[in-house]
């Protein structure tokens, strides 16, 4: 084993290793977020074939995620770090998926395997969805890695990984249905795999044709109840409709940067244009090979082909979704798992830079490229927030305060609907004895009979009457407590 393969693979184990420290951490700093807590206190109650019928509409029912949080709480008992915990067994899954994605691509030697495994975990955006109780960070590691098989069963001319792709497509798509577009692009990939070695002999795409359209047949049936269910209630509609670019791209980008200055401080318009100009020279290189293959297929084979077509059809599919179907865009966390594929195109492209000899430009690229995702982890990474759900960052502090100044006595909290389930979860596991809280309440109550009420500050205003400020918490929450 050479010298660089080693500490390719050494370092590759050291930065996963690393990063699952941190989530652990976070699953552990991190209070339950309002979203979070449904699957951990009433989902549970239901068998698992009532949460795989969809016992109402509400999208928080990421099946797969429910499932497991269901079978976790079982075993283990309902605490913050148990209903987190798939997921962060989810992220040890995407760091394999990682691994065979670099190998096939860039090979074991390259200067750039670390580089590229980084780019695929320092996301602090995607990150932060591995120390939750939620499916998008399953649902990403499982896409991630059917691309990974895909790869492999392209190159190899292999049946059998091409469709263990598909199944974890299904998988991906089952743990958050906004990864039914993915699903999608995947069967056609499958079917088209078959058709590049067919030969022209339409018998030999006829039998994987039927079986695709079986098993779409049947994974139809399965969510055909859920699709409803959340179809009534008008479940799709939480997003809006004025672009794939407006809508999708650029906050995709702009959730991921978080803020950070990345170094230079580009634009998010900027990065968009990088990521457009990746896929173009992704596609011109592709229509080169395959004119120099004398336009046979065999273009198929390489990694640029593979990992360019199933993004763009993925993208395809969705656009095509939301123009038949009239569901928003794809948006932030639903959109998630378009980073990983990104980043699969984006390390084709360098995989096939070895072949340029201007090795100390290659070194540069590849200090660079590592530099800039270590120094984005430092500076966005928190372990007591979460973007989506930054209102939820105070829940233990809230509690310390409450606990350390009514010792005695139960202390009755009223908070803001966006809060709620963050305090229930702890109330209901019995970790905070002491709570009387109030029900969930989309209004406004001067009148409660709460002694406290934890509130945003705009809202502050209504209670002015019957409460007073006693502590605030992140400049936008306040704690009231009511007058004497």
């Amino acid at each position: 084993m050479s010298d660089m393969k080693k500490l390719n693979h050494y370092g590759f184990i050291a930065i996963i290793s690393i990063y699952f420290s941190l989530l652990l951490i976070k699953a552990v700093r991190l209070p339950v977020t309002n979203d979070e807590a449904p699957a951990a206190v009433a989902y549970k109650n239901y068998s698992t074939w009532e949460i795989m019928m969809y016992p109402d509409g509400e999208p928080n029912n990421h099946i797969l995620n429910t499932l497991l949080t269901k079978w976790f709480i079982a075993i283990f008992g309902n605490n913050q770090l148990v209903i987190r915990f798939p997921n962060l067994l989810a992220f040890l899954m995407y760091g394999i998926a990682i691994f065979r994605i670099n190998k096939r691509i860039l090979k074991e030697d390259s200067i750039y395997f670390l580089p590229v495994a980084l780019l695929f975990v320092s996301n602090p955006y995607m990150l932060s969805f591995f120390a939750l109780c939620r499916g998008y960070g399953i649902s990403s590691a499982l896409a991630t890695l059917s691309a990974s098989f895909l790869i492999s069963g392209y190159q190899d001319g292999r049946s059998r990984p091409v469709w263990i792709a598909y199944l974890l497509s299904i998988l991906a798509s089952y743990a958050n249905f906004t990864l039914l577009v993915f699903w999608c692009a995947v069967s056609i990939m499958v079917w088209f795999y078959y058709f590049s070695i067919s030969r022209g002999k339409w018998r030999n795409v006829a039998r994987p044709t039927l079986v695709l359209g079986i098993c779409t047949l049947l994974y139809g049936a399965l969510i055909a109840n859920p699709m409803i269910r959340m179809h009534q209630v008008n479940a799709f509609q939480f997003w809006t409709s004025r672009g794939f670019y407006r809508d999708t791209i650029y906050p995709l980008i702009e959730y991921s940067r978080d803020g950070s200055r990345l170094i230079l401080n580009p634009s998010s318009h900027l990065i968009a244009a990088f990521i457009l100009l990746t896929l173009v020279a992704n596609i011109i290189y592709s229509l080169i090979l395959f004119k120099k293959q004398r336009y046979t297929l065999s273009v198929t084979k390489q990694p640029v082909f593979i990992t360019t077509v199933l993004l763009l059809v993925t993208v395809l599919v969705n656009l095509a979704q939301c123009l038949v179907l009239k569901t928003p865009n794809l948006h932030g966390r639903t959109a998630l798992f378009l980073y990983p594929l990104f980043i699969t195109v984006f390390a084709s492209l360098l995989g096939i830079l070895p072949a340029v000899k201007y090795t100390l430009a290659q070194k540069i690229l590849a200090f660079s490229l590592a530099f800039i995702c270590i120094f984005h982890m430092a500076d966005r990474f928190k372990f007591t927030r979460v973007r989506d759900w930054w209102h939820d960052s105070n829940t233990f502090e809230v509690l310390s305060y409450l606990e350390d100044h009514h010792q005695d006595t139960p202390v009755i909290l009223k908070t803001t609907w966006f809060c709620y389930y963050s305090f229930y979860y702890y109330v209901y596991t019995g970790k905070a004895p002491w709570l009387d809280l109030e029900g969930y309440d989309k209004s406004i109550d001067p009148g409660t009979r709460a002694e406290y009420y934890y509130i945003f500050r705009e809202d502050t205003g209504k209670l002015a009457s019957n409460f007073r400020p006693v502590k605030e918490f992140g400049n936008d929450r306040i704690l009231m407590r009511k007058k004497p």
